[in-house]
């Protein structure tokens, strides 16, 4: 469980807050730094952005995460195939232990619930090379986010990755 300090379109302070599965979230105000344990478990299910007062009477923005994983963010060439047909070059956005997000260019026929291949090679000194299979999970205009099916091996190499 863990906060981040990002900065939204506008320039302003924004903070994303990761939820643990207890249902908690631990936000941290970016004015001055005062953390608190939030019980949050009621916002599940949907993105929510909430605003926060601390003790200091500064008000903030906090995004709450559900992810069980942090996603890293990346910008990665490879490659998506998906396993009806069809495919192209993708660029990884973002990538977890259960995910990644990529981004395709063009018109592409990509739909929610269908089973892809993604190829790609980390960004780190061995170059590893990835092949994940993954089932979609959201179509945004260009933008893939898929969940990578559950009885693959876990990548010792990936895991070191998302760690650094």
């Amino acid at each position: 469980m863990r906060s981040e300090v990002i900065f939204n379109e506008r320039g302003q302070v924004q903070s994303r807050a990761f939820v643990a599965e207890d249902g908690t979230a631990a936000f941290v105000c970016p004015h001055c730094e005062m953390s608190r344990n939030v019980p949050v478990f009621s916002f599940r299910g949907n993105k929510h952005s909430i605003n926060i007062r601390c003790r200091c009477q500064e008000t903030f923005t906090i995004d709450l995460d559900f992810r069980k994983s942090h996603r890293k963010p990346t910008k990665l060439s490879g490659f998506y195939e998906i396993t009806s047909g069809g495919g192209g070059r993708a660029v990884i956005s973002d990538i977890s232990r259960e995910g990644l997000g990529f981004m395709v260019s063009g018109v592409h026929n990509v739909r929610v619930g269908q089973k892809i291949l993604v190829n790609f090679a980390l960004d780190d000194k061995h170059n590893t090379p990835l092949k994940k299979t993954a089932v979609v999970r959201s179509v945004d205009q260009n933008r893939i986010g898929c969940e990578f099916k559950k009885d693959q091996a876990f990548e010792k190499g990936l895991g070191f990755y998302l760690r650094t």
